[in-house]
């Protein structure tokens, strides 16, 4: 085949699941030491109010980080829950990048403009993930519960052995298999805030900068830095609810504050902590959600130039 006039590319469904899943685990993978101090924080900070302990006392990432380096387990420690992060992450990316494929190839072609608007890819990327986030919320319970246990003190350690071990016991607790699905409303309010308030704005800077600055180096990674702010500030609160639910023990003697669900745990953070409850751990998850938005973005750029040039593509238009 003759690819001299080629101008355009798309992946396959296989190329974008496959690609997008490997990214997204890589920079995972990476990134996992401030999702773990995110997490901790979080769960210091639960009931600051009630126990009448500065904000300080909570929110301090140094903190954590020497708590969890006094443990003795070196960067073993920070890597807490990898196996289930890595699962909850591929199982998010695979099924919400599988809905949203077959559901815009099956769309697209039948419309005359030959695309879907931004406001039905929004709405298609909103339904893909909240299914995504329903997938990988099993995953998700096992990693908040293995991150947070390091901080717990001895009696109360749940002692998971590895992932396989975490689900087994959770799904043979108490609540059975709805053990594995707790958080799940939060988890999807994130997943569907998280793909508005990242891309969307990504977007609108990139150009901006593009259009005042030209083409230079520095206008994603600016561009990312703002969009990574407003994303962090849409989506924490939902994440600190999300976390609070997950790590919750089924035996109410062992938990700080008990929640009813997700709207009595909004409430209940509110009351005793104030707004600023909903944002413990901010800092540290604006850097993560830059850097794992940075990995993300330039090894994509690696992977789909590679299979453009494959494709005959020109240079120019690659």
């Amino acid at each position: 085949m003759n690819y001299s006039n080629k101008r355009y590319w798309e992946p396959t469904t296989f190329q974008a699941i496959t690609s997008s899943v490997s990214v997204g685990v890589l920079a995972t993978a990476l990134w996992q030491p401030l999702d773990l101090v995110k997490t901790r924080i979080q769960q210091r900070a639960e009931g600051i109010g009630i126990r009448q302990v500065g904000p300080y006392a909570g929110y301090n990432p140094n903190k954590v980080f020497r708590e969890v380096h006094a443990q003795g387990l070196g960067m073993r420690g920070f890597y807490a829950g990898l196996d289930a992060a890595l699962l909850a992450r591929g199982s998010y990316l695979f099924t919400r990048n599988l809905v949203y494929k077959v559901i815009y190839d099956r769309v697209k072609p039948v419309k005359a403009s030959n695309d879907l608007t931004p406001r039905e890819k929004a709405v298609l990327s909103a339904f893909a993930g909240s299914v995504g986030a329903i997938v990988s919320n099993p995953f998700e319970v096992v990693l908040i519960r293995q991150q947070c246990d390091g901080a717990l003190a001895p009696e109360r350690k749940r002692n998971y052995g590895s992932f396989f071990d975490a689900y087994a016991k959770i799904a043979a607790g108490p609540q059975g298999g709805l053990g594995l699905m707790r958080g799940v409303v939060p988890s999807i309010f994130r997943a569907i805030a998280l793909n508005a308030s990242l891309s969307f704005p990504f977007n609108y800077y990139n150009e901006w900068l593009f259009n005042h600055f030209g083409e230079t180096n520095a206008n994603r990674p600016l561009a990312l830095v703002l969009a990574s702010i407003f994303a962090a500030t849409v989506t924490l609160p939902f994440d600190n609810v999300k976390t609070r639910l997950q790590y919750a023990f089924s035996d109410p003697a062992k938990n700080r504050i008990n929640y009813a669900g997700a709207w009595d745990c909004l409430r209940q953070v509110f009351i005793h902590e104030s707004w600023t409850g909903f944002y413990a751990g901010y800092y540290v998850y604006i850097v993560r959600t830059f850097l794992y938005g940075l990995t993300t973005i330039y090894a994509m750029d690696f992977v789909t130039n590679r299979w453009k040039r494959q494709a005959g593509l020109k240079p120019k238009f690659i």
